[in-house]
């Protein structure tokens, strides 16, 4: 057991730099407030953790909220070097692997933080310049978020597709080998962007960073079977979950029906972590009570992956744990920027 549980990790969405740029004088060591503080994250052995950038759709200053993220994760790597390191910093991947570091990847999880809605869209790409710049490079970036914008439509957006605007992102990504995220499209999206991608012959990979499967958890930002099966097909990845909303209702344990799932449905060496620890501000006591509901408590911040794994442990076979805990992303990672 001692093998398993001590299992690096690598993970591929948190929200820790919008934590930290809305609330004064955060601390990301040791914070409560968010499930991904560098404490938690040396606990569970994390050792990638991708940083996501994240505003909401058409937020007023959603573009300055971006470049403020893209800074704060400058600063977590010259302010808290014991803590975390930048993949430049790795003389290699073993050095990721055996540092007692996080290494922290950063990625914009919806492309209104470079490009709000009323932007000229040259200006919003010179804006994703800069946040190139201030992070050292991007992993993947979501179009939008739950939302409609103007790349295409999110979860809730159902019918909307790729717009006109969207597709030039798409060209600029096959540019700059950056990945395209699926986790927030609305299906219509995930198949136009597929579809695109294909036509125009584009090199983007594609991954869906924090989604589980909707055939066990009917839920929209949950995964339809043939998005799965094209992810597979393209050697993408499937982050799973742990937000208790794309789980079940009640059910904690059904984590592991997911990956399961994902498992039976061939996407064995495409599974991975997007844990999705965020802050959610309660202004009350009942708020609070809620906020601290948005995770089981069984998997509500990094420093459970060792028990998370344990458990995994006993239903799935060694090679298997290795590749969901890490080898798959180590995998696509290295086909993505050697």
């Amino acid at each position: 057991m001692a093998l398993e549980t001590s299992l690096p990790v690598f993970d591929l969405h948190c929200d820790l730099l919008s934590y930290l740029t809305a609330v004064p004088d955060a601390d990301p060591v040791h914070t409560e407030d968010i499930g991904a503080s560098l404490s938690a994250l040396r606990e569970g052995n994390v050792k990638v953790q991708t940083m996501a950038i994240y505003v909401a759709t058409d937020d007023e200053g959603s573009v300055e909220s971006g470049i403020e993220q893209s800074v704060a994760f400058l600063e977590l790597i010259d302010n808290y070097s014991d803590y975390v390191q930048h993949l430049d910093n790795a003389e290699d991947w073993s050095d990721v692997l055996e540092s007692e570091k996080t290494t922290i990847i950063a990625a914009i999880e919806n492309a209104n933080a470079f490009c709000s809605e009323d932007d000229d869209l040259d200006d919003g790409f010179a804006m994703l310049e800069t946040m190139l710049e201030n992070t050292g490079g991007l992993l993947y970036i979501s179009l939008t978020h739950n939302d409609e914008n103007r790349f295409g439509g999110g979860n809730d957006a159902p019918g909307v597709g790729l717009k006109e605007d969207g597709k030039l992102l798409l060209e600029f990504l096959h540019e700059m080998n950056i990945a395209v995220d699926l986790a927030h499209t609305s299906d219509a999206l995930a198949a136009d962007i597929l579809n695109f991608i294909d036509a125009r012959n584009l090199d983007v990979a594609v991954l869906a960073s924090h989604s589980n499967f909707r055939s066990v958890h009917d839920h929209a930002r949950n995964l339809p079977e043939e998005l799965v099966q094209e992810i597979v097909r393209r050697g993408g990845l499937i982050g799973m979950n742990f937000y208790r909303e794309f789980i079940h209702d009640t059910d904690p344990d059904k984590l592991f029906a997911h990956i399961l799932h994902g498992i039976e449905q061939g996407a064995g060496a495409h599974l991975a972590f997007g844990s999705d620890f965020f802050y959610s501000a309660g202004t009350d006591e009942d708020e609070e009570e809620d906020t601290e509901e948005d995770f089981f408590h069984e998997h509500r911040n990094s420093a459970q992956f060792p028990h998370i794994i344990s458990r995994l442990s006993d239903i799935l076979p060694e090679e298997q744990l290795h590749r969901l805990a890490y080898a798959n992303t180590y995998n696509f990672l290295q086909r993505l920027w050697g």
